[in-house]
């Protein structure tokens, strides 16, 4: 068994290894001109040392494991593992509609909402009591109440959400992400992005860009979808910085707290080194390598630019490390009736948005998309047609021009997405 890694070593090298990992693997040349490598989806970055590669490996192994209430599973939970979610088409990938799971929150307004009563986060657990009967079943699902303590229930199905290449979001500066931004749109072109910020940074991760760090998005959902405790990895300390980090509003949650639960089992359920391990699996895993573009993927690339999908799927942005090329902005907008209901974060100041997320989404990364249906928040388009027609708000004007191409046209976007 390979011994554990020296936690602040460890955490140095992991921020080292992934950049130069993605500046040896990404150069300037346009997308559909990309060599894949021969990384194949689940493999680790490239040329990790091997601590490193042990590390990823450790971790993959508890990523996969099934915990016991024994081992500190519950009391409530969604899953048994982190694989449960994500899956498809390998560890670390989405999942199937089965898998879907409740956010809720509750409030007058979204301005100013709670957790539902006897729940620690908007995750509404499917297993586990809450102490009271406020969930019921229908044709053996859950469901959720219409009003708490009389006040509205807002609520939204999730479908989980790719991890392959997240880590490379960690490299690129908070002034690339707002030199994208326009909350007020003040260029009047319909599209207002804006950043998130989870109480200790600029949100990247999440899909509504809630989570600053891969060990922040690591330790939420471990708690509120599998009800294991943990202490921070690094905390404040891990988080994204530097000089250019236009600060925003401070939200309530914070890297540094513990999370803790009622059990039995002594806290925290999973130890600093395994949740090093666990993090370590997220943060080096390598982002899909894109197909040898076709005739019909480099029109439709053109075609993409074009109608303006562009805009916010951008195709790279600059990082530390050399450009990482998801096809996202990172960036929060209003998708009209797409919109959850669901807030998380506090957003960027906008003169045209609420001071909540209830209505915005983070652009999807476009990275491997075709690895990943069913599509959107809540899997409701089985079909990336399906995702795309289905945009609306600030990605209506779009989508209008898709549908008004031809049908090669359309075929040859598709075509362009299938290859990335």
């Amino acid at each position: 068994m390979v011994p554990p890694v020296n936690s602040t070593l460890f955490t140095a090298s992991l921020i080292a290894v992934v950049g130069l990992s993605a500046c040896r693997d990404r150069d300037p040349t346009p997308a559909g001109s990309l060599v894949p490598t021969s990384v194949a989806l689940g493999d680790p970055l490239p040329d990790l040392t091997p601590a490193e590669l042990a590390a990823f490996q450790r971790g993959k192994v508890l990523f996969e494991k099934r915990f016991k209430p024994s081992e500190g599973l519950g009391p409530l939970y969604n899953a048994t593992s982190c694989q449960s979610c994500h899956s498809r088409p390998v560890p670390g990938g989405s999942a199937d509609l089965y898998r879907n799971f409740f956010v809720a929150v509750f409030g007058s307004s979204q301005e100013t909402t709670s957790n539902l009563p006897g729940l620690p986060s908007p995750a509404v657990p499917a297993f586990g009591a809450v102490g009271q009967p406020l969930f019921t079943l229908q044709a053996g699902r859950l469901a959720l109440p219409t009003t708490a303590s009389g006040l509205p229930v807002f609520s939204s199905q999730r479908n989980s959400i790719p991890l392959f290449g997240v880590g490379l979001f960690e490299f690129i500066r908070n002034t690339t992400i707002l030199a994208n931004a326009d909350p007020d749109d003040t260029d009047q072109d319909g599209i207002s992005g804006r950043v998130n910020n989870d109480g200790a940074g600029m949100g990247r991760f999440g899909m509504k860009a809630q989570s600053n760090s891969v060990e922040f998005f690591t330790r939420a959902p471990l708690m509120n979808q599998m009800g294991i405790t943990t202490d921070p990895f690094l905390g404040a300390g891990g988080t994204i910085s530097s000089s250019d980090a236009h600060a925003l509003p401070q939200g309530s949650a914070t890297p540094n707290a513990p999370t803790r639960d009622n059990d039995g089992v002594p806290d925290p359920e999973l130890s600093h080194d395994d949740l090093g391990d666990l993090i370590a699996f997220t943060r080096f895993l390598a982002p899909p390598q894109p197909r040898p573009f076709d005739a019909a993927a480099m029109r439709g690339e053109t075609l993409f630019g074009q109608i303006g999908c562009a805009r916010c799927h951008v195709p790279s942005l600059e990082s530390t490390r050399g450009p990482v090329r998801a096809f996202t902005d990172l960036l929060l907008h209003n998708m009209g009736s797409l919109a959850d209901g669901v807030p998380f974060g506090r957003p960027q100041a906008s003169s045209i948005d609420p001071t909540h997320t209830a209505f915005e989404f983070r652009t999807p990364p476009l990275w491997g998309v075709s690895h990943f249906a069913p599509y959107l928040h809540d899997g409701r388009a089985q079909t990336l047609e399906e995702a795309i027609v289905a945009h609306e708000g600030e990605g209506e004007a779009a989508r209008v021009r898709f549908q008004a191409l031809t049908g090669e046209q359309r075929e040859d976007i598709l075509a362009f997405l299938r290859h990335l």
